[in-house]
C-alpha cells in the first residue's frame, strides 16, 4: 500500500517518558465522568419516541431543521402534481445583516434547475403518496451537500394530492483544504470543487496533494444522474512523479430502500509506488501496478422490516509489484521479489439491514441536520477464482461485515466491525478492523469518544497501517506510527459559540487528546503515542462544504519531537477523524 513521509531530516519521536501514564489516565476518567453525567441524546429517529424526563439545565434534543412532512390523512392517496421550488441562497431581505454581500452571492450563484431536484425524487405523479418516501427524499437531498430540503409538503386536490417540494441552494464552489505543518515542513492536501455544476447537480473537483515523496493532482467528475436517469457516471484521473491512476464507474445503484435492481460496470489502472516506514521514515518502498474491472447486477429480495439485498459479480483483477527497495536497517519482512497476482473473481454479496435514522444538529457538524443510521446490518461475500478462468491459481475469497447502532439517555453511537480472507491452501492477506463512536449531546455541547483497531496477517506482499498527522494523532508527522497492527483512539469535547439564528457564521471551540499505538514490522521499540490540543471550529450554514473549517493546534505528551513539545498546526476542510 503506498504512502507519504515527510522528506528530510525527521524529529526523533522517541524521548523518556514523563508522567504520560498518569495524564493519559486523568483524561479518560474526565471523559468516564462527563459520560456518567445525565446529559440526555439529542436524537429524533423516524418513529415516535416516548418522552424523557430531564434536568431542567439540560436540553433534550438540538433544534433540528427538518423537512416538514403533512401525510397522515393523505397517506396513500394518489399524487397528481408536484410542484418543485428551488429557491437561491440567501433570502431577498433588505434589513438583514450584510444585505449586499447576500445579493451577491445570489447574482454569482446559478440556481438549482427544478429537473435537477426531479430526479431526485422518490415518488412521481400517479403513485401514491407515502410518509416513508417523503422522509426518504428529504434524506437523499441532504445527502447532495449543494442544497437543503426546507418543507415536503402534500395537500389534498379534488381526488388527489398534490405535493410541494420546497429547497434552498447552497453556495458549491468551495475549497478542500488539509494541511499539518510539522517541523516547518508542510503536508496535506488542497483544491477546489464545484458540486452543482451549472445547476445540473454534476460534480468536478481538482486536488493537490503534496507529501514528503511525490505532489500530485487529480482531477474527478461526478454525474448522479447521467441523461436524466438514475444512471450515476464517475470519472477519475490523477498524476505524480512515482505514477498515474485512472477510474471509470457507471451505474445504476439502489438509490432507495425499495429499489428492486442494481447494476454496476467499473474500471481502474493505477501505478505508483509503496512506501514503509520505521521511526517515522521511509524504509522501504517498491512499485506496484494494478489493473481491474468490475461487473456486477444485483436484486432486492422480498421483505418488510429488513431489506435483503442479492449481488452477483464478474470481478478482473491483475496485480504487479516490483523488487522491493531496502535501507540500512530495513525488517526482514520487507523484502520481496518481482511478483505477478492474476485472480478472475465469481461471487455472492449478500445484505441484511433494518435501517433506524436519527435526525442530529450539531453534532459533526453545525450547519445542517445530520442523517445517522443506528440500524443493524450484515454484509457477506464469497468468492471463487478458478485457475480456468485465467486466475494464478485456485483460490477464494470470503468478506463479512457487521454495522450497528445504539441510542440511549447517555446519547447515542455505532459500531462497525469486518474482516477478510483469500483461501488458498493456507488463509491468505488477512484482514480485520474494528470502529466505534459515541456522541454524548447536551446544549451546545457534544462530547465524542471514538476508537479504530485494526490488524492484518499473512500478507502476500509486505504493506502497513499508518497512522499520525490529520487522521487523527495530531501532534506527529503524518507517518508517526507504522504497523501490522494498531489501536487509535480520540476523545473531543465540542462547543457551539456563536448564536443559532446566524446564517453566515457558526463558530466554536473543541479540546481534544489522541493516543495510538501499533505492532509489528516497523513498529519495533515504539509505546503509545499521545498528544493534547485545542481548536476553533467554523461552520458556514450557507455553504456546502463537506462538514466544517478546522483549525487545530496539537501538543506531543509522548515521545516529544527531539526533545521538544513544539505546537503543531493542522488545518482542514472536515473534522479529523
Amino acid at each position: 500500500m503506498g504512502r507519504e513521509a515527510r522528506s528530510g531530516a525527521e524529529p526523533s519521536l522517541r524521548a523518556p517518558r514523563k508522567r504520560a501514564g498518569r495524564l493519559r489516565a486523568l483524561v479518560l476518567g474526565a471523559a468516564l465522568l462527563w459520560a456518567c453525567a445525565p446529559a440526555p441524546c439529542a436524537a429524533r429517529s423516524g418513529e415516535e419516541q416516548p418522552a424523557r424526563p430531564a434536568p431542567e439545565r439540560v436540553r433534550i434534543r438540538p433544534r433540528l431543521r427538518r423537512a416538514e412532512t403533512s401525510v397522515s390523512p393523505l397517506e396513500r392517496a394518489p399524487i397528481g402534481r408536484i410542484v418543485v421550488q428551488p429557491g437561491n441562497v440567501y433570502d431577498h431581505d433588505p434589513d438583514a445583516p450584510l444585505a449586499s454581500v447576500r445579493r451577491l452571492a445570489n447574482r454569482l450563484h446559478v440556481r438549482t434547475r427544478p429537473a435537477t431536484v426531479r430526479n431526485e425524487l422518490l415518488f412521481s405523479t400517479g403513485e401514491p403518496w407515502t410518509a416513508h418516501a417523503a422522509e426518504e427524499t428529504a434524506r437523499n437531498l441532504r445527502g447532495l451537500d449543494y442544497l437543503v430540503p426546507e418543507r415536503i409538503e402534500a395537500r389534498p386536490e379534488g381526488d388527489s394530492v398534490s405535493v410541494t417540494v420546497v429547497t434552498r441552494d447552497l453556495w458549491t464552489t468551495s475549497p478542500e483544504l488539509n494541511v499539518e505543518t510539522v517541523g516547518g515542513t508542510r503536508t496535506g492536501s488542497w483544491g477546489l470543487a464545484e458540486r452543482n455544476l451549472f445547476g445540473f447537480g454534476k460534480s468536478v473537483c481538482f486536488l493537490y496533494a503534496q507529501g514528503s515523496t511525490a505532489i500530485s493532482r487529480s482531477l474527478t467528475y461526478d454525474d448522479p444522474n447521467l441523461s436524466g436517469s438514475r444512471v450515476r457516471l464517475h470519472l477519475g484521473f490523477s498524476r505524480s512523479v512515482e505514477g498515474t491512476g485512472r477510474s471509470f464507474d457507471v451505474g445504476r445503484p439502489f438509490y432507495a430502500e425499495e429499489t428492486p435492481r442494481s447494476w454496476d460496470v467499473a474500471a481502474q489502472a493505477a501505478t505508483s509506488v509503496a512506501h514503509l516506514y520505521q521511526d517515522g521514515r521511509e524504509i522501504a518502498s517498491f512499485d506496484q501496478r494494478l489493473e481491474g474491472f468490475l461487473l456486477a447486477r444485483g436484486w432486492r429480495l422480498p421483505g418488510d422490516s429488513t431489506i435483503v439485498r442479492l449481488t452477483g459479480s464478474f470481478e478482473l483483477l491483475d496485480r504487479r509489484y516490483g523488487p522491493s527497495r531496502l535501507a540500512p536497517g530495513a525488517p526482514a519482512e520487507f523484502a520481496g521479489g518481482e511478483e505477478n497476482d492474476r485472480r478472475r473473481m465469481l461471487g455472492a454479496d449478500l445484505l441484511l439491514w433494518r435501517p433506524r435514522y436519527l435526525e442530529l444538529e450539531e453534532v459533526d457538524r453545525w450547519d445542517r441536520v445530520e442523517d445517522f443510521d443506528v440500524g443493524p446490518s450484515v454484509r457477506l461475500k464469497a468468492a471463487v477464482a478458478p485457475r480456468a478462468l485465467g486466475s494464478t491459481v485456485d483460490e477464494g475469497l470470503v468478506q463479512a461485515q457487521l454495522a450497528c447502532g445504539l441510542e440511549r439517555a447517555l446519547g447515542f453511537g455505532w459500531m462497525r466491525a469486518g474482516a477478510e480472507s483469500r483461501l488458498r491452501r493456507r488463509p491468505l492477506d488477512q484482514y480485520g478492523y474494528v470502529e466505534g463512536r459515541w456522541y454524548l449531546v447536551s446544549a451546545r455541547h457534544t462530547l465524542v469518544l471514538a476508537g479504530l483497531g485494526q490488524a492484518e496477517a499473512h500478507a502476500s506482499r509486505p504493506w502497513q497501517l499508518v497512522v499520525g498527522g490529520l487522521n487523527g494523532l495530531r501532534a506527529f508527522p503524518a507517518q508517526a506510527l507504522a504497523g501490522r497492527r494498531l489501536w487509535r483512539l480520540n476523545v473531543e469535547e465540542r462547543w457551539l459559540a456563536t448564536p443559532r439564528e446566524w446564517d453566515l457564521l457558526r463558530a466554536g471551540t473543541a479540546v481534544f487528546y489522541d493516543a495510538a499505538r501499533a505492532w509489528g514490522p516497523g513498529a519495533a521499540g515504539t509505546g503509545w503515542f499521545q498528544d493534547a490540543g485545542f481548536g476553533v471550529r467554523l461552520g458556514f450554514p450557507q455553504v456546502g462544504l463537506a462538514q466544517v473549517v478546522r483549525v487545530d493546534l496539537a501538543w506531543p505528551i509522548e515521545p516529544t519531537l527531539g526533545g521538544r513539545r513544539e505546537a503543531v498546526l493542522s488545518i482542514g476542510s472536515s473534522q479529523a477523524f
